[in-house]
Protein backbone atom coordinates (compact mmCIF):
# COMPACT_ATOMS: atom_id res chain seq x y z
CA UNK A 1 0.00 0.00 0.00
CA UNK A 2 1.30 3.42 -0.98
CA UNK A 3 1.90 6.00 1.66
CA UNK A 4 -0.09 9.24 1.65
CA UNK A 5 2.98 11.06 0.36
CA UNK A 6 3.37 8.47 -2.38
CA UNK A 7 -0.23 8.97 -3.44
CA UNK A 8 0.28 12.73 -3.59
CA UNK A 9 3.51 12.31 -5.57
CA UNK A 10 1.78 9.85 -7.93
CA UNK A 11 -1.08 12.30 -8.43
CA UNK A 12 1.42 15.09 -9.04
CA UNK A 13 3.19 13.02 -11.71
CA UNK A 14 -0.13 12.29 -13.44
CA UNK A 15 -1.12 15.95 -13.32
CA UNK A 16 2.30 17.06 -14.57
CA UNK A 17 2.11 14.53 -17.39
CA UNK A 18 -1.35 15.79 -18.37
CA UNK A 19 -0.07 19.38 -18.32
CA UNK A 20 2.88 18.46 -20.56
CA UNK A 21 0.55 16.71 -23.00
CA UNK A 22 -1.74 19.73 -23.12
CA UNK A 23 1.20 22.06 -23.73
CA UNK A 24 2.54 19.83 -26.49
CA UNK A 25 -0.74 19.47 -28.32
CA UNK A 26 -1.83 23.07 -27.79
CA UNK A 27 -0.12 24.38 -30.96
CA UNK A 28 -1.82 21.68 -32.99
CA UNK A 29 -5.26 22.10 -31.47
CA UNK A 30 -5.20 25.89 -31.68
CA UNK A 31 -3.41 26.17 -35.02
CA UNK A 32 -6.71 25.56 -36.76
CA UNK A 33 -9.08 26.55 -33.95
CA UNK A 34 -9.85 30.06 -35.27
CA UNK A 35 -12.36 30.72 -38.01
CA UNK A 36 -12.71 33.54 -40.51
CA UNK A 37 -15.80 33.87 -42.69
CA UNK A 38 -15.43 35.79 -45.94
CA UNK A 39 -18.62 36.76 -47.76
CA UNK A 40 -18.53 38.22 -51.26
CA UNK A 41 -20.66 38.89 -54.32
CA UNK A 42 -19.57 39.12 -57.92
CA UNK A 43 -22.05 41.09 -60.04
CA UNK A 44 -21.97 42.20 -63.66
CA UNK A 45 -24.33 45.20 -63.68
CA UNK A 46 -24.88 45.07 -67.47
CA UNK A 47 -24.35 48.32 -69.32
CA UNK A 48 -27.90 48.05 -70.64
CA UNK A 49 -27.53 47.25 -74.34
CA UNK A 50 -25.61 45.20 -76.87
CA UNK A 51 -22.77 47.49 -77.97
CA UNK A 52 -21.55 44.90 -80.45
CA UNK A 53 -24.38 46.01 -82.71
CA UNK A 54 -22.23 49.09 -83.30
CA UNK A 55 -19.23 46.91 -84.12
CA UNK A 56 -21.27 44.98 -86.67
CA UNK A 57 -22.60 48.21 -88.20
CA UNK A 58 -19.09 49.64 -88.53
CA UNK A 59 -17.96 46.54 -90.38
CA UNK A 60 -20.94 46.26 -92.73
CA UNK A 61 -22.31 49.80 -93.18
CA UNK A 62 -20.17 52.54 -91.57
CA UNK A 63 -22.68 55.26 -92.52
CA UNK A 64 -25.27 53.60 -90.27
CA UNK A 65 -23.15 53.87 -87.10
CA UNK A 66 -24.80 57.06 -85.71
CA UNK A 67 -28.23 55.48 -86.08
CA UNK A 68 -27.18 52.21 -84.46
CA UNK A 69 -25.56 54.18 -81.61
CA UNK A 70 -28.93 55.92 -81.12
CA UNK A 71 -30.65 52.51 -81.03
CA UNK A 72 -28.18 51.17 -78.45
CA UNK A 73 -28.59 54.32 -76.35
CA UNK A 74 -32.37 53.98 -76.38
CA UNK A 75 -32.10 50.33 -75.32
CA UNK A 76 -29.86 51.40 -72.41
CA UNK A 77 -32.58 53.83 -71.31
CA UNK A 78 -35.30 51.20 -71.78
CA UNK A 79 -33.51 48.61 -69.66
CA UNK A 80 -33.64 51.16 -66.85
CA UNK A 81 -30.67 50.69 -64.59
CA UNK A 82 -32.21 52.68 -61.69
CA UNK A 83 -34.98 50.08 -61.50
CA UNK A 84 -32.55 47.18 -61.86
CA UNK A 85 -30.26 48.69 -59.23
CA UNK A 86 -33.03 48.36 -56.65
CA UNK A 87 -33.10 44.60 -57.22
CA UNK A 88 -29.31 44.34 -57.04
CA UNK A 89 -29.27 46.39 -53.83
CA UNK A 90 -31.84 44.00 -52.37
CA UNK A 91 -29.56 41.06 -53.22
CA UNK A 92 -26.64 42.76 -51.52
CA UNK A 93 -28.70 43.68 -48.45
CA UNK A 94 -29.85 40.08 -48.08
CA UNK A 95 -26.36 38.62 -48.43
CA UNK A 96 -24.64 41.38 -46.40
CA UNK A 97 -21.23 40.67 -47.98
CA UNK A 98 -17.91 41.96 -46.72
CA UNK A 99 -16.68 42.65 -50.26
CA UNK A 100 -18.34 43.06 -53.66
CA UNK A 101 -16.85 42.79 -57.14
CA UNK A 102 -18.78 44.79 -59.75
CA UNK A 103 -18.26 44.76 -63.51
CA UNK A 104 -19.75 46.93 -66.27
CA UNK A 105 -20.16 49.85 -63.90
CA UNK A 106 -20.93 52.29 -66.68
CA UNK A 107 -21.13 56.05 -66.93
CA UNK A 108 -22.80 57.69 -69.94
CA UNK A 109 -22.18 61.24 -71.14
CA UNK A 110 -23.57 63.31 -74.01
CA UNK A 111 -22.45 66.34 -75.96
CA UNK A 112 -25.00 68.22 -78.07
CA UNK A 113 -24.33 69.15 -80.78
CA UNK A 114 -21.53 66.67 -81.31
CA UNK A 115 -18.13 67.34 -82.78
CA UNK A 116 -16.93 63.77 -83.30
CA UNK A 117 -17.13 63.96 -87.09
CA UNK A 118 -14.92 67.06 -86.96
CA UNK A 119 -12.08 65.25 -85.20
CA UNK A 120 -13.66 65.05 -81.73
CA UNK A 121 -11.61 67.86 -80.11
CA UNK A 122 -13.64 67.72 -76.87
CA UNK A 123 -14.97 64.76 -74.89
CA UNK A 124 -18.64 64.60 -74.07
CA UNK A 125 -18.96 65.48 -70.38
CA UNK A 126 -22.65 66.08 -69.64
CA UNK A 127 -23.50 63.14 -67.43
CA UNK A 128 -26.60 61.13 -68.27
CA UNK A 129 -26.24 58.35 -65.71
CA UNK A 130 -23.53 56.97 -63.44
CA UNK A 131 -24.30 53.37 -62.50
CA UNK A 132 -22.09 53.50 -59.42
CA UNK A 133 -23.86 56.56 -58.01
CA UNK A 134 -27.24 54.97 -58.61
CA UNK A 135 -26.32 51.69 -56.91
CA UNK A 136 -24.52 53.42 -54.05
CA UNK A 137 -27.63 55.51 -53.33
CA UNK A 138 -29.78 52.36 -53.35
CA UNK A 139 -27.39 50.68 -50.89
CA UNK A 140 -27.30 53.69 -48.58
CA UNK A 141 -31.10 53.77 -48.59
CA UNK A 142 -30.86 50.28 -47.10
CA UNK A 143 -28.34 51.35 -44.46
CA UNK A 144 -25.41 49.75 -46.29
CA UNK A 145 -22.17 51.67 -46.70
CA UNK A 146 -19.16 50.60 -48.72
CA UNK A 147 -15.81 52.08 -49.70
CA UNK A 148 -15.14 51.94 -53.43
CA UNK A 149 -11.93 51.02 -55.27
CA UNK A 150 -12.18 51.60 -59.02
CA UNK A 151 -10.35 51.00 -62.27
CA UNK A 152 -11.40 52.90 -65.40
CA UNK A 153 -11.44 50.75 -68.51
CA UNK A 154 -12.84 51.52 -71.96
CA UNK A 155 -13.66 55.15 -72.71
CA UNK A 156 -15.62 55.15 -75.97
CA UNK A 157 -17.19 58.12 -77.75
CA UNK A 158 -19.16 57.92 -81.00
CA UNK A 159 -21.52 60.10 -83.04
CA UNK A 160 -25.22 59.51 -82.39
CA UNK A 161 -28.18 60.48 -84.54
CA UNK A 162 -30.16 62.93 -82.45
CA UNK A 163 -33.09 65.07 -83.70
CA UNK A 164 -32.59 67.31 -80.68
CA UNK A 165 -29.14 68.28 -81.90
CA UNK A 166 -30.52 70.49 -84.66
CA UNK A 167 -29.33 71.22 -88.19
CA UNK A 168 -27.33 70.75 -90.22
CA UNK A 169 -26.05 67.40 -88.89
CA UNK A 170 -28.50 66.36 -86.17
CA UNK A 171 -25.71 64.60 -84.32
CA UNK A 172 -24.74 64.38 -80.67
CA UNK A 173 -21.74 62.57 -79.28
CA UNK A 174 -22.41 59.70 -76.89
CA UNK A 175 -19.63 58.64 -74.56
CA UNK A 176 -19.55 55.51 -72.43
CA UNK A 177 -16.91 54.91 -69.76
CA UNK A 178 -16.57 51.43 -68.28
CA UNK A 179 -15.34 50.66 -64.77
CA UNK A 180 -14.74 47.67 -62.54
CA UNK A 181 -15.30 48.38 -58.86
CA UNK A 182 -14.51 46.66 -55.58
CA UNK A 183 -16.73 47.63 -52.66
CA UNK A 184 -15.55 46.93 -49.10
CA UNK A 185 -18.03 47.24 -46.27
CA UNK A 186 -17.23 50.21 -44.08
CA UNK A 187 -15.67 49.21 -40.80
CA UNK A 188 -13.19 46.85 -42.45
CA UNK A 189 -9.69 48.14 -43.12
CA UNK A 190 -8.89 47.98 -46.82
CA UNK A 191 -6.28 49.38 -49.16
CA UNK A 192 -5.71 49.27 -52.89
CA UNK A 193 -2.93 47.00 -54.10
CA UNK A 194 -3.45 47.69 -57.80
CA UNK A 195 -5.96 49.09 -60.28
CA UNK A 196 -4.71 48.67 -63.82
CA UNK A 197 -5.60 47.90 -67.42
CA UNK A 198 -4.45 44.92 -69.44
CA UNK A 199 -1.66 45.40 -71.94
CA UNK A 200 -3.56 43.64 -74.73
CA UNK A 201 -7.09 44.75 -75.65
CA UNK A 202 -9.35 44.52 -78.70
CA UNK A 203 -9.34 47.66 -80.84
CA UNK A 204 -10.99 48.59 -84.12
CA UNK A 205 -12.19 51.44 -86.28
CA UNK A 206 -15.75 52.51 -85.44
CA UNK A 207 -17.48 55.34 -87.22
CA UNK A 208 -14.28 56.91 -88.44
CA UNK A 209 -12.32 56.68 -85.19
CA UNK A 210 -10.16 54.02 -83.56
CA UNK A 211 -11.73 52.57 -80.41
CA UNK A 212 -10.07 50.26 -77.90
CA UNK A 213 -12.24 48.12 -75.63
CA UNK A 214 -9.89 48.35 -72.67
CA UNK A 215 -10.32 45.85 -69.83
CA UNK A 216 -8.85 45.93 -66.34
CA UNK A 217 -8.62 44.58 -62.81
CA UNK A 218 -8.73 45.84 -59.22
CA UNK A 219 -6.82 44.23 -56.34
CA UNK A 220 -7.66 45.19 -52.76
CA UNK A 221 -6.32 43.85 -49.47
CA UNK A 222 -8.85 43.86 -46.64
CA UNK A 223 -8.96 42.70 -43.04
CA UNK A 224 -11.79 40.32 -42.13
CA UNK A 225 -11.89 38.84 -38.62
CA UNK A 226 -8.26 39.76 -38.08
CA UNK A 227 -7.08 38.00 -41.24
CA UNK A 228 -5.82 39.86 -44.32
CA UNK A 229 -7.35 38.68 -47.59
CA UNK A 230 -6.49 39.73 -51.13
CA UNK A 231 -9.63 40.38 -53.18
CA UNK A 232 -9.32 40.50 -56.97
CA UNK A 233 -12.04 41.67 -59.38
CA UNK A 234 -11.82 41.61 -63.17
CA UNK A 235 -13.80 41.56 -66.40
CA UNK A 236 -12.01 39.81 -69.24
CA UNK A 237 -12.63 40.21 -72.96
CA UNK A 238 -15.78 38.60 -74.33
CA UNK A 239 -15.86 34.94 -75.17
CA UNK A 240 -17.21 34.94 -78.72
CA UNK A 241 -16.75 31.84 -80.88
CA UNK A 242 -13.84 29.36 -80.59
CA UNK A 243 -10.89 30.44 -82.69
CA UNK A 244 -11.80 34.12 -82.53
CA UNK A 245 -9.46 36.99 -81.70
CA UNK A 246 -11.54 37.55 -78.56
CA UNK A 247 -10.61 34.11 -77.19
CA UNK A 248 -6.96 34.86 -77.81
CA UNK A 249 -7.11 38.29 -76.13
CA UNK A 250 -8.93 37.05 -73.03
CA UNK A 251 -6.38 34.26 -72.70
CA UNK A 252 -3.49 36.75 -72.75
CA UNK A 253 -5.31 38.97 -70.25
CA UNK A 254 -5.76 36.08 -67.82
CA UNK A 255 -2.12 35.14 -68.18
CA UNK A 256 -1.16 38.72 -67.33
CA UNK A 257 -3.41 38.80 -64.25
CA UNK A 258 -2.14 35.49 -62.88
CA UNK A 259 1.45 36.57 -63.45
CA UNK A 260 0.80 39.90 -61.74
CA UNK A 261 -0.65 38.18 -58.68
CA UNK A 262 2.25 35.74 -58.49
CA UNK A 263 4.72 38.62 -58.62
CA UNK A 264 3.17 40.58 -55.76
CA UNK A 265 5.25 40.66 -52.58
CA UNK A 266 3.86 39.52 -49.24
CA UNK A 267 1.33 36.93 -50.52
CA UNK A 268 -2.14 36.77 -48.99
CA UNK A 269 -5.04 34.32 -49.28
CA UNK A 270 -6.79 35.26 -52.53
CA UNK A 271 -10.46 35.50 -53.46
CA UNK A 272 -10.58 36.24 -57.20
CA UNK A 273 -13.97 37.06 -58.72
CA UNK A 274 -15.34 38.48 -61.92
CA UNK A 275 -16.91 38.03 -65.29
CA UNK A 276 -14.18 35.88 -66.80
CA UNK A 277 -16.17 35.17 -69.98
CA UNK A 278 -14.84 31.64 -69.69
CA UNK A 279 -16.52 28.43 -68.57
CA UNK A 280 -15.25 25.04 -67.44
CA UNK A 281 -16.36 23.66 -70.82
CA UNK A 282 -14.05 25.90 -72.86
CA UNK A 283 -11.08 24.18 -74.50
CA UNK A 284 -7.72 25.42 -75.84
CA UNK A 285 -7.48 26.41 -79.46
CA UNK A 286 -5.78 28.64 -82.02
CA UNK A 287 -6.58 32.07 -83.37
CA UNK A 288 -5.53 32.36 -87.00
CA UNK A 289 -3.81 35.74 -87.18
CA UNK A 290 -3.78 37.13 -90.74
CA UNK A 291 -0.05 37.90 -90.54
CA UNK A 292 1.43 35.88 -87.67
CA UNK A 293 -0.42 32.66 -88.41
CA UNK A 294 -1.95 30.43 -85.71
CA UNK A 295 -1.71 31.84 -82.18
CA UNK A 296 -2.54 29.33 -79.44
CA UNK A 297 -4.76 30.26 -76.52
CA UNK A 298 -5.73 28.61 -73.24
CA UNK A 299 -9.13 29.51 -71.73
CA UNK A 300 -8.96 31.68 -68.59
CA UNK A 301 -10.79 29.04 -66.54
CA UNK A 302 -8.24 26.40 -67.49
CA UNK A 303 -5.38 28.78 -66.68
CA UNK A 304 -6.72 29.55 -63.20
CA UNK A 305 -7.22 25.90 -62.27
CA UNK A 306 -3.86 25.00 -63.77
CA UNK A 307 -2.22 27.68 -61.61
CA UNK A 308 -3.61 26.03 -58.49
CA UNK A 309 -6.70 28.14 -57.88
CA UNK A 310 -9.79 26.38 -56.58
CA UNK A 311 -13.14 26.86 -58.28
CA UNK A 312 -15.30 27.85 -55.30
CA UNK A 313 -18.42 26.47 -56.94
CA UNK A 314 -16.91 22.99 -57.06
CA UNK A 315 -15.69 23.21 -53.46
CA UNK A 316 -19.26 22.97 -52.19
CA UNK A 317 -20.53 19.68 -50.82
CA UNK A 318 -23.44 19.88 -53.28
CA UNK A 319 -23.89 21.99 -56.38
CA UNK A 320 -25.77 22.23 -59.67
CA UNK A 321 -24.74 23.76 -63.00
CA UNK A 322 -24.50 27.24 -61.48
CA UNK A 323 -25.27 28.99 -64.77
CA UNK A 324 -24.90 32.78 -64.68
CA UNK A 325 -25.18 33.94 -68.32
CA UNK A 326 -26.96 35.13 -70.24
CA UNK A 327 -30.28 36.81 -70.60
CA UNK A 328 -30.93 38.70 -73.82
CA UNK A 329 -30.22 42.34 -74.55
CA UNK A 330 -33.60 43.56 -73.32
CA UNK A 331 -33.52 41.56 -70.03
CA UNK A 332 -37.32 41.38 -70.10
CA UNK A 333 -38.18 37.83 -71.12
CA UNK A 334 -39.51 35.92 -68.08
CA UNK A 335 -39.01 32.62 -69.94
CA UNK A 336 -35.31 33.27 -70.64
CA UNK A 337 -32.83 30.78 -69.27
CA UNK A 338 -29.18 31.03 -68.29
CA UNK A 339 -26.92 28.67 -70.20
CA UNK A 340 -23.29 29.06 -69.10
CA UNK A 341 -21.21 29.57 -65.95
CA UNK A 342 -18.77 32.40 -66.64
CA UNK A 343 -19.13 34.53 -63.48
CA UNK A 344 -16.62 32.76 -61.31
CA UNK A 345 -14.99 32.76 -57.90
CA UNK A 346 -11.49 31.34 -57.53
CA UNK A 347 -9.75 30.68 -54.22
CA UNK A 348 -6.10 30.43 -53.22
CA UNK A 349 -6.21 29.84 -49.45
CA UNK A 350 -2.41 29.97 -49.14
CA UNK A 351 -1.62 28.82 -45.58
CA UNK A 352 -5.27 28.74 -44.47
CA UNK A 353 -7.50 25.70 -44.59
CA UNK A 354 -10.92 25.92 -46.21
CA UNK A 355 -13.52 24.54 -43.82
CA UNK A 356 -16.68 25.13 -45.84
CA UNK A 357 -17.82 26.85 -49.03
CA UNK A 358 -21.36 27.91 -49.87
CA UNK A 359 -22.27 29.60 -53.16
CA UNK A 360 -25.63 30.87 -54.37
CA UNK A 361 -26.64 32.17 -57.77
CA UNK A 362 -28.85 35.25 -57.36
CA UNK A 363 -30.98 37.21 -59.79
CA UNK A 364 -31.99 34.13 -61.77
CA UNK A 365 -35.56 33.57 -60.56
CA UNK A 366 -38.62 35.21 -62.12
CA UNK A 367 -39.45 36.53 -58.66
CA UNK A 368 -36.20 38.56 -58.87
CA UNK A 369 -37.52 40.61 -61.80
CA UNK A 370 -38.59 44.20 -61.12
CA UNK A 371 -41.26 46.38 -62.74
CA UNK A 372 -40.03 48.50 -65.64
CA UNK A 373 -41.26 52.08 -65.15
CA UNK A 374 -40.52 52.71 -68.83
CA UNK A 375 -42.88 49.95 -69.91
CA UNK A 376 -45.78 49.42 -67.46
CA UNK A 377 -46.83 45.82 -67.12
CA UNK A 378 -43.40 44.48 -68.05
CA UNK A 379 -40.54 43.42 -65.82
CA UNK A 380 -36.75 43.42 -65.96
CA UNK A 381 -34.10 40.97 -64.82
CA UNK A 382 -31.59 42.69 -62.51
CA UNK A 383 -28.91 42.16 -65.18
CA UNK A 384 -28.15 40.06 -68.22
CA UNK A 385 -26.02 37.96 -65.83
CA UNK A 386 -26.86 36.38 -62.54
CA UNK A 387 -24.71 37.18 -59.54
CA UNK A 388 -22.82 34.76 -57.32
CA UNK A 389 -22.82 35.04 -53.53
CA UNK A 390 -19.96 33.11 -51.95
CA UNK A 391 -19.38 32.37 -48.28
CA UNK A 392 -16.07 30.76 -47.36
CA UNK A 393 -15.22 29.62 -43.87
CA UNK A 394 -11.47 29.40 -43.29
CA UNK A 395 -9.67 27.76 -40.39
CA UNK A 396 -6.99 30.17 -39.25
CA UNK A 397 -3.92 29.96 -37.00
Amino acid sequence: MKSKLGKIFSGFKKGWLLLVILILIAPFSTAMSGKAKFKSITRNLYLGADIFKVVEAAQTDPDSVPYVVAEVFQTMLDTNFPARAEAIADEIALADPHVIGLQEVSTFYIQTPGDFIFGNPEQANTEIIDFYKVLDAALKARGMYYDAFTVTNADVELPMADPNAGPPYYLSDLRMVDHDVVLVRKGHSAWEVAADNYDLNVGMDLGGGYVEFTRGFVIVDTVIKGEIFRFVNTHLEVRSSPGSVYRFVQSVQMQELLGYLTGLPDPKPIIMVGDFNSSPEDVPGDYEHPLAGPLPYVPPYTQAVGAGYLDAWLEQSKYDEGFTSGFDEYVSDPDAELTTRIDLVFLDPLDLTIDKVKCDVVGDEVSDMVPNPNDPGFYLWPSDHAGVVTKVKFLTP
